[in-house]
């Protein structure tokens, strides 16, 4: 007996939730804090760095990153990321209570090398050899919306409630309340 395409992935689905349901009640068990993650293509790296609230929730293909151990991620409670977020850290990475984070974000204290005003220092290696190196943390504050294809920085901080616009890239900090967006990232309201 064949199945129908749609009757297949409706099971895959099914199989899918399941297991989220299961991995999530695990991670329960052993933290006592509530998760809603899709596990699908989950990377966590160094997660003895990082803390992590409660009633946190991922879609897949979720990346969380604490370069080399040495940087310090801290996400609040209530938080609730889409699919394809990549939040690396170096330094510091704060991401306040009740933060929603849209798909395809990237949320970075750091950059592979130093731009001067002669260039890349590292011009001569590939990118992926160059000196890991910070111009300081992000700080993102509680009620923050970050749109889809976000990019936040190094050195950025985001004042609580404010909107960013999808595809923006943020390089300087957002007041509290006020919605940006661009490249980069500028106020749009309330206009000054």
């Amino acid at each position: 007996m064949r199945l129908s395409v749609p009757r297949v992935l409706r099971l895959v689905s099914l199989v899918s939730s399941v297991r989220n349901r299961l991995l999530n009640a695990l991670a329960r068990v052993f933290t006592g804090k509530s998760l809603a993650l899709d596990w699908r293509g989950i990377k966590i790296f160094n997660p003895q760095a990082m803390q992590i609230g409660d009633y946190f929730s991922s879609g897949p293909g979720l990346w969380l990153e604490s370069v080399g151990g040495k940087g310090r991620l801290v996400i609040g409670n209530r938080v609730n990321f889409s699919n394809d977020v990549h939040v690396g850290c170096a330094y510091m990475v704060t991401i306040g209570d009740g933060v929603l984070v849209g798909s395809k974000v990237l949320i970075t204290d750091h950059s592979h090398g130093e731009i001067d005003a002669r260039g890349p220092r590292e011009a001569h290696l590939a990118p992926n050899e160059r000196t890991i190196t910070s111009k300081g943390g992000v700080s993102i504050g509680a009620d923050v919306w970050l749109g889809d294809g976000v990019c936040v920085l190094p050195g950025v901080t985001i004042g609580a409630g404010a909107i960013i616009g999808a595809n923006s890239v943020v390089i300087r900090d957002v007041p509290a309340g006020a919605v940006w967006a661009g490249v980069p990232a500028r106020q749009i309201w309330p206009r000054g």
